[in-house]
């Protein structure tokens, strides 16, 4: 069927225009007379027509990745690639594959991709299950929580490095993969929204805003990354005076509290601030970054991977902002 077929419109009993759906999309889709057809009108005025789902019926899309002597690391990677493609259920089929190797990839898929749950295994395969409701957990929802789990972890972090303490930075390492699996639920929701668009509009979003929605997602994972590479750096620096990185770090902060809080209220004059304070953030760390290198302190190279984490968290911050502005653009009707 080509993309665009045109029709005419016809009046019938004096008040009500119809027009005559495309025969080969009615085939596609199995409908027949009676079957009840959903229309939607998006923000540009267009329809759009769905099928009602029958009572009862389930559409479940479903994928097969087969290789051979295969890592752990590689079928991880493969059931998150399909996850946030959207897939309801996918097999994972490898000959060879150890006891121990099934037992790790299980853990870890329970561990980072949410509503996953194995439902079938034998000696070569692994058959997931994704048991996800976007209603159960919207998507707004899941970005406040990744971004409230990132903060602590770069409170934390802050705190760990002040007081050279270790079990909190092993915690704040552990922490990371909570932020992952909201930020792969999200992605998973934005792929199927393009297919399903009330998952965006059920929650004031539309379809112009899916780039935005993942950049935010996006930010917030990688400011958790960086809050773990400073956690994974305590060790090297417990001997060593972090004053000056911690000063870095709490403007960082607080920087990255602000523009979540300007995203979550859509305030784009307090992110027109935010964006404005990254030359002050860029000066510091030019100015901190100097005097590590210029002292004749201990382990530098550590204190200055810190100092470049809490800077990018900085940078990271300011794309938020940033993003908070391009959302609140294309939230005007008729974009």
């Amino acid at each position: 069927m080509p993309s665009s077929i045109t029709r005419k419109i016809q009046l019938t009993g004096g008040s009500t225009y119809i027009i005559s759906l495309p025969k080969s999309w009615v085939k596609q889709l199995s409908l027949n007379p009676g079957d009840e057809i959903e229309i939607f009108q998006d923000n540009n005025l267009r329809l759009i027509l769905s099928p009602k789902a029958r009572v009862g019926e389930n559409r479940v899309t479903k994928a097969t990745i087969s290789c051979e002597n295969a890592t752990p690391s590689f079928a991880v990677r493969e059931f998150i690639a399909y996850y946030m493609a959207g897939y309801d259920t996918v097999s994972f089929v490898c000959s060879r594959l150890k006891a121990e190797d099934r037992t790790i990839i299980k853990d870890m898929i329970r561990k980072r991709l949410l509503g996953s749950e194995v439902i079938e295994e034998d000696s070569n395969a692994i058959t997931v299950q994704f048991l996800v409701n976007e209603k159960d957990l919207p998507i707004s929802k899941a970005i406040t929580r990744a971004a409230s789990i990132a903060q602590n972890m770069v409170k934390d972090s802050i705190e760990a490095l002040k007081n050279k303490d270790e079990e909190i930075a092993k915690e704040i390492l552990e922490r990371d993969d909570e932020v992952d699996r909201f930020y792969f639920y999200v992605s998973r929701q934005l792929t199927l929204s393009v297919s399903s668009f009330e998952i965006l509009e059920d929650e004031g979003y539309n379809i112009t805003q899916l780039v935005d929605i993942h950049s935010a997602i996006k930010s917030i994972e990688r400011i958790a990354d960086h809050a773990s590479r400073i956690a994974s750096l305590i060790p090297e620096v417990k001997e060593t005076d972090t004053s000056k990185p911690v000063e870095l770090g709490e403007k960082a902060l607080e920087l990255f509290k602000d523009a979540f809080g300007s995203f979550i209220n859509e305030r784009r004059d307090i992110a027109n601030k935010i964006i404005e304070r990254d030359v002050e953030l860029a000066n510091l760390h030019k100015q901190i970054s100097s005097e590590i290198l210029n002292s004749d302190i201990k382990h530098k190279s550590a204190l200055l991977l810190v100092s470049d984490s809490f800077r990018r968290i900085s940078r990271y911050s300011i794309d938020l902002a940033e993003t908070t502005i391009n959302i609140i653009a294309k939230k005007t009707t008729g974009f």
